[in-house]
């Protein structure tokens, strides 16, 4: 089953699943739960083993969720009709790709199955854009997301630094956590290049000193890219924008994240004086095939054979955790299997890799994510300059 946010790889580890499943004679057969969790509460399966090859490798390069996703919270009763109809059908194994909420309610119903007396191997393949999984170092749809990022932010700041555009506020995706918005650093290719400024919500936001960082670049420069997370805080750990209206709240009952870009473009129009426009790609991050990363495709794929050949190994209880790479060009992946239960916390960018808001982040930050994100399109720097002591752009 597949749960939660898609990404642009999530399907490569599906791929991986069937490809090591077609390899093996060990099973019957492999179904598919329509809509994750939805589909186990439901027995809304299907057999995927038909699957033609083409059709498979066709998989691996989709976006999205082939057997659909849900973000369902189950209750007590439906763990319970989980469990019985998976013994009804001597269904012993569960490979579950997700993030941090589908990886908990893998560890529930490996619970239940304990509890209620059947055999059943649950194995989790960690998957989310937000790189927020606990014990793995990366997480599949990571890179291919940071990569989209950073190449975006490239190109927005090679636009308006060609047009009389001041300011403008590029909004990442992340929820709580900053790990897309400090990949935007990775778009510098050399002095002054975007992002001028990058805000993270594990360091609290000012406004006050937002307002007054942002006066200075623009002065200095003429204009600036911001890049915000959409989950910034302010130091007493509330929202700096959330949207208020009841209906946009998503099934755990959370508000619909975004609009902090917007509401601060406002802001910088009303209290600098001048034009701010604000950019928000939102899920075309994390659904864009053109922007994935060779490195996260890798690694989406072999998470999901490792969590395969665990079912093969009598493996249970267990997650598919991604080792640190070796080296900044290296191509060797390495992982292991850790206890299910480690993968449902959320990990925060580190402390020691955020910096101030001119810096974004540290060089340990950047030697991590360069090798994931992979090489961006290099550009030529602007023939065009502009005097620093003119505010004015586009003065001869």
């Amino acid at each position: 089953m597949q749960g939660g946010g898609p990404t642009p790889v999530l399907n490569a580890s599906l791929f991986g699943v069937l490809d090591e499943a077609n390899r093996s004679n060990h099973f019957d057969g492999v179904l598919g739960a329509q809509f994750g969790m939805e589909g186990l509460v439901r027995r809304d399966w299907f057999d995927l083993s038909s699957i033609s090859p083409s059709d498979l490798q066709r998989i691996r390069m989709t976006p999205g969720a082939t057997l659909g996703s849900t973000r369902y919270k189950p209750t007590p009763d439906d763990f319970q009709q989980i469990i019985e109809r998976l013994r009804r059908d001597d269904i012993r194994s569960l490979l579950l790709i997700g993030g941090n909420g589908s990886l908990r309610g893998g560890q529930a119903i490996a619970q239940a199955a304990r509890g209620l007396g059947h055999d059943l191997s649950v194995i989790g393949i960690p998957k989310t854009i937000d790189n927020d999984i606990p014990i793995t170092d990366r997480c599949p749809g990571y890179g291919s997301a940071a990569r989209y990022v950073a190449q975006s932010v490239r190109d927005l700041g090679m636009d308006v630094s060609a047009l009389p555009q001041p300011v403008s506020i590029f909004e990442t995706m992340g929820r709580g956590v900053g790990w897309l918005a400090a990949a935007s650093v990775l778009a510098r290719f050399g002095d002054d290049s975007a992002p001028h400024l990058v805000y993270l919500p594990e360091k609290p936001f000012e406004l006050s000193r937002f307002l007054a960082s942002l006066d200075r670049v623009v002065k200095r420069l003429g204009y600036a890219i911001v890049v915000v997370s959409e989950g910034i805080q302010t130091a007493d750990g509330k929202p700096v924008f959330e949207v208020g209206d009841a209906t946009q709240r998503d099934a755990l009952n959370r508000a619909l994240p975004g609009g902090v870009g917007s509401y601060l473009a406002d802001v910088v129009t009303r209290e600098l004086r001048i034009r701010c426009r604000c950019e928000k790609p939102g899920l075309c991050g994390r659904a864009s095939m053109l922007h994935v990363s060779a490195h996260d495709l890798a690694d989406a794929e072999l998470v999901g054979r490792m969590g395969f050949r665990g079912i093969l190994e009598g493996i249970r209880d267990q997650a598919v955790s991604l080792l640190p790479l070796s080296g900044s060009s290296s191509s060797e992946i390495g992982c292991e299997f850790v206890p299910l239960s480690s993968m449902t916390g959320e990990r925060k960018l580190p402390s020691d890799w955020i910096a101030d808001e001119e810096a974004g982040v540290s060089e340990a930050f950047i030697q991590y994510a360069r090798p994931i994100v992979g090489e961006l399109l290099p550009y030529a720097r602007p023939l065009a300059t502009i005097s620093n002591s003119d505010s004015k752009r586009g003065n001869p």
